[in-house]
């Protein structure tokens, strides 16, 4: 049995050793180390004394420190790999591990790989002339390398074929000490050879990039580079950026999945997936002829821009004195900060929901947390609020099934409808598990069962749409009653099929206009993904721009210097619909509309999943009930070689 007084520093060095021993050069262990010491820089007690909420205040406490979600739940994973290894060193391997990942791990955001445009390509290049920096530049632009694996690269890994017209092929030593096979074209291989041309003799397993003093050139010495570079031309370019441009650039080109997994050296094809979703061709043309009819004959209609170029990247007007300031920013309090009403509930219910709002307030994305917070105080106080006048309450404990139960049948009675009252019950045990799981409550009462309606999506009909499309093309920028800032926020909505959310959360870096496309960073789900854009919905915008600033941080939809707001939104909309004879006009229901025009226009379901952002086929085929049009053409023809009459 391990001596169990041993201090912590040597119980992190004998878990780094065996580490060390399980995954032989990787850096896992390296990084645990690192993890072990900034929780050690947190908590100053035994670590064979760590209690599960140590690790809820520690979790916690990183999240308010800003830590990406990625980083939280490495370090969640490294000490739950810690504590497995702690209870075998102690002679307790059945000891219970403090760090649940289910509870500590968090949400993860679903990125879509960043990578540079085409413009800002030309950018970079243009002011990296040092032969040595523009050959390491050109393996990770168009080879795809890591930074890892140009500094294990030697000149004996390039072999160049007799055939001009062959790629130059590299053995690379890639992640998880694997070897692969990279090819690279002549045109880039002409910058490498350029630079390999002025150096000294090569001596075998000599690194092929050497730094000033002739040794091997670091990981960190080529992130130094590339940082330099990145504030000389201003383009936000890293060493995994140049990576995931070449990844775009081969998707873009259809290349098989299968062969640009082999190609970057993925292990999972699921890694190889993302960059599919960020450049797929196949998409886009099915998106484009779907959205023929919508878009037809548009271009007459709409006043152009009086800005005729525009930047490849970011999608706004090029002017050379911008500043690259943000100057129209969502400001987020830092800390949870509820209203002052809260301050009326009694104690035993204030602290309690406010201990999970806190919790849940760091999970939350930073633009949208007052929101939720707002949002979810309003439904607990209309919970509490009907259960203390109805009997008096000392605790939560005294909450019962049958307590919950009265309060659905009088709001149902009310006319508040199942899936409102199902919502604010959703924010009750929300609490209740919380504090159940923090050991202050014994047992959370049984929900009431409640069956949520299978309803429809409220989408427009035909002459609706047809109606609305008519008025904005006709009347966009014309009179104080439609401003480009409402066309605007209508083409995202309509043509684009952004939540109401995304399209506020849109800053301008995120459009590219010239590719008629946007990238939605963070969406529901903290998931990122690429939508596209009409023609029609791309001049709107361009003249849009031409109206508020154009950092490339700032939020797109902005009115006097300041972010619009889901109320002004809301109601632009509203007007919107009342001028074009459309009543109850909505962003859900542009949305609604945008998914069942496009179904009805042949476009598949699965193509449509990956537009709306959905997780799951099965949201996406409530709209499928919507395309009345599609299944009526199908019965019709189903039907013809039918010849019992």
């Amino acid at each position: 049995m391990d001596n169990l007084n041993i201090s912590n520093e040597e119980r992190v060095s004998k878990f780094k050793a065996y580490l060390q021993r399980r995954f032989p050069g990787r850096s896992t262990a390296v990084h645990y180390e690192s993890d072990m010491k900034s929780f050690l820089s947190y908590y100053k007690g035994s670590l064979t004394e760590v209690k599960r909420e140590d690790i809820d205040r520690y979790v916690d406490e990183q999240r308010r420190e800003g830590r990406s979600g990625a980083t939280v739940k490495r370090r969640a994973a490294a000490l739950k790999t810690f504590f497995d290894f702690l209870g075998e060193e102690i002679g307790q391997p059945g000891r219970e591990n403090p760090v649940s990942m289910k509870r500590h791990g968090g949400r993860q955001a679903k990125q879509l790989p960043r990578s540079l445009s085409d413009e800002e390509v030309g950018r970079l290049l243009a002011v990296v002339e040092d032969k040595r920096d523009r050959a390491l530049v050109m393996l990770m632009l168009y080879g795809g390398l890591r930074v890892e694996e140009v500094v294990n690269l030697k000149r004996e890994d390039l072999t160049v074929p007799a055939e001009e017209s062959q790629a130059v092929q590299l053995r690379v030593l890639g992640k998880g000490r694997k070897e692969r096979i990279v090819y690279l074209r002549r045109e880039a291989y002409q910058v490498v050879e350029t630079y390999l041309a002025e150096q000294r003799v090569w001596s075998t397993g000599q690194a092929l990039f050497l730094n000033q003093r002739g040794e091997r050139l670091t990981i960190a010495g080529i992130q130094w580079v590339m940082r330099e570079y990145a504030r000389v031309s201003q383009v936000a370019v890293t060493c995994h950026r140049l990576r995931h441009t070449c990844a775009r650039w081969l998707a873009e080109g259809e290349m098989p999945l299968l062969s640009l997994s082999r190609f970057l050296g993925h292990s999972s094809l699921t890694s190889t997936q993302r960059y599919l979703e960020g450049a797929n061709p196949q998409l886009r043309r099915h998106y484009d002829q779907a959205m023929q009819p919508v878009a037809e004959g548009s271009s007459t209609l709409l006043r152009p821009p009086s800005t005729p170029s525009l930047s490849a990247g970011a999608g706004r007007p090029v002017v050379e004195e911008v500043s690259n300031q943000p100057t129209v920013v969502r400001l987020e309090p830092t800390t949870c900060q509820p209203p002052a009403w809260v301050a009326e509930w009694p104690a035993w219910l204030r602290e309690s929901c406010l201990a999970w709002l806190n919790h849940r307030w760091l999970q939350w994305k930073p633009s949208r947390r007052t929101h939720h917070l707002q949002v979810t105080l309003n439904q607990l106080r209309a919970f509490w609020r009907w259960q203390l006048a109805r009997r008096p309450f000392e605790a939560w404990q005294e909450l019962t099934t049958a307590d919950v139960a009265a309060f659905l049948t009088a709001e149902l009675a009310r006319g508040l409808t199942v899936r409102t009252v199902s919502t604010v019950l959703d924010q009750v045990y929300a609490v209740l598990h919380f504090l159940a799981d923090n050991q202050q409550l014994d047992k959370v009462p049984p929900r009431p069962q409640l069956t949520l309606p299978d309803s429809l999506p409220r989408h427009l009909q035909p002459a609706q749409l047809l109606a609305l499309e008519t008025y904005v093309r006709q009347q966009a920028g014309q009179t104080d009653q439609l401003p480009w800032l409402t066309v605007a926020l209508y083409y995202l909505l309509a043509h684009a099929g952004l939540r109401i959310s995304e399209a506020l959360d849109l800053q301008c870096q995120e459009l590219d206009l010239t590719q008629h496309r946007l990238f939605i960073r963070q969406g529901k789900g903290l998931k990122d993904r690429l939508v596209y854009l009409t023609p029609t919905a791309v001049q709107a915008l361009s003249a849009y721009l031409e109206t508020v600033p154009h950092a490339p941080t700032d939020l797109f939809l902005s009115l006097n210097h300041a972010p619009l707001s889901y109320h002004q939104a809301y109601s632009r909309l509203r007007l919107l619909g009342l001028a074009a004879a459309v009543p109850d006009l909505s962003p859900l229901r542009l949305r609604h509309t945008y998914a069942t025009t496009l179904l009805n226009n042949g476009l598949t379901l699965d193509a449509l999943r990956l537009l709306m952002g959905h997780a799951h086929l099965n949201t996406t085929l409530i709209y499928a009930r919507l395309a009345d049009s599609t299944v009526e053409n199908q019965y019709q023809a189903a039907m013809e070689n039918v010849s019992y009459w």
